[in-house]
């Protein structure tokens, strides 16, 4: 929905040396309400216990109900001054519900607060937004991101996995000899408790926080993009971001790339106290269509480096814990048209917490858009989650966890405006 003002020209050429240009003003947003059902999905402290099936009325948060507002002004020849706010309204969101809380009331997500300044020379923009590198890792022509997203634990992401009976514990005395095999609190197996989100994760270089970004004109088929700003919790993490994306023509149809770089220095609160460590997150995504006969594929590989503190090193319990992260993923897709779109998706994230576990989702997605402001969607997926057996520093104690699958099928609508 767009409104145009058009400014007095006498008013303006009296104030300022610009000439008189029109200001365009366009207000928009979105409602993306979904039914999930799942099974074998449970809350904190209670795995296993009640129903192993739910159903929860939910706002999608593949793509999230939403109010944006937007301004553009010409300056003068190939200069043009803008602002977008958008802010996120919703509740109930798919990655926040479990048994326990079926209701997660009202929430408010500032998304972007931006200010830019678009020239020849490209694009300057300050304020609240996308970093350089992000998406980098989700380019997709599949036309299905609304329910195949590529990160898969935006719906479901609460979710916890059920322990099987046959997990188990070896025990050891203090002279290293075995002792026994103990079962799990299946129930709350503490260590060894794990939802979706914390499973799996595509690792989308720190999201959106405050910074200044620039992008270039494009450079062949290129764009290159820079941005420095702050994130966390009261923004004490320095984020560096570098990224490079591109859509061009190729034999047989369309190519879109992204490649990117991000570094978070974390900031000490205290300025007497010991920074974290680095995170480098690293990592592209290539998406390719076939123009004749609508078929796609789409591939991604991030992955995200920590190395552990001095503390964590020598912990009981993390001392096992993971310094890469490694995420992969292929979408297989089918659009003959621009109402229809199908996909076949399979990713999994590596060593997401503790060194030689595996996070998977496997999943289908159909979308059907008979305008460009409606889409009716469905898909069903299933997460898996495997971990190794882990010990303690001390060796007193080694961890066999073993886990269900949960499954999850979702339905629901999108309406533009």
């Amino acid at each position: 929905m767009r409104f145009f003002k058009s400014m007095l020209a006498a008013g303006v050429v009296g104030l300022t040396a610009f000439p008189a240009s029109a200001l365009e003003v366009e207000v928009g947003g979105q409602v993306n309400r979904a039914v999930m059902y799942a099974k074998d999905g449970y809350s904190a402290n209670n795995l296993g216990v009640g129903s192993d099936t739910e159903f929860y009325h939910v706002d999608n948060r593949n793509s999230p109900t939403r109010f944006n507002i937007g301004g553009t002004q010409r300056l003068f020849d190939g200069w043009t001054a803008g602002a977008l706010i958008e802010v996120g309204v919703f509740s109930n969101a798919s990655n926040d519900v479990d048994p326990d809380a079926k209701n997660t009331g009202p929430e408010v997500d500032e998304r972007i607060t931006d200010a830019f300044v678009d020239t020849p020379y490209g694009k300057i923009t300050l304020g609240l937004g996308e970093g350089a590198a992000y998406n980098a890792g989700r380019r997709d022509y599949s036309g299905t991101g609304v329910i195949s997203f590529r990160n898969p634990n935006l719906i479901g992401g609460s979710l916890r996995y059920e322990l099987k009976s046959s997990s188990f514990k070896r025990r050891f005395d203090g002279s290293g000899n075995f002792t026994g095999n103990e079962p799990f609190d299946l129930a709350n197996p503490a260590q060894n408790e794990s939802s979706i989100s914390g499973s799996i994760r595509d690792y989308n270089f720190e999201g959106r926080h405050n910074r200044i970004r620039y992008d270039s004109p494009r450079i062949g088929p290129a764009t290159v993009s820079v941005s420095a700003g702050h994130d966390g919790d009261d923004g004490h993490n320095s984020v560096l971001q570098v990224g490079v994306k591109s859509g061009l023509r190729v034999p047989g149809g369309r190519m879109l790339v992204g490649v990117g770089y991000s570094r978070a220095t974390q900031n000490n609160e205290d300025p007497g106290g010991s920074d974290g460590e680095d995170v480098n997150i690293y990592g592209g995504s290539v998406s390719y269509f076939h123009s004749s006969t609508g078929l796609n594929l789409s591939l991604a590989a991030v992955n995200r480096a920590q190395k552990l503190t001095e503390e964590e090193s020598t912990d009981t319990f993390d001392a096992t814990n993971s310094e890469l992260g490694q995420f992969r993923y292929v979408k297989l897709g089918y659009r003959p048209n621009r109402q229809h779109a199908f996909d076949i998706h399979y990713g999994e994230t590596r060593d997401r917490n503790k060194e030689d576990e595996k996070g998977s989702v496997i999943g289908v997605g159909y979308v059907w858009s008979p305008t460009d402001m409606f889409d009716v969607y469905g898909g069903a997926k299933i997460h898996s989650f495997e971990r190794a057996e882990w010990c303690t520093t001390s060796g007193r104690t080694c961890y066999n966890p073993k886990y269900e699958d949960i499954t999850i099928v979702t339905t629901g609508l999108r309406v533009k405006f």
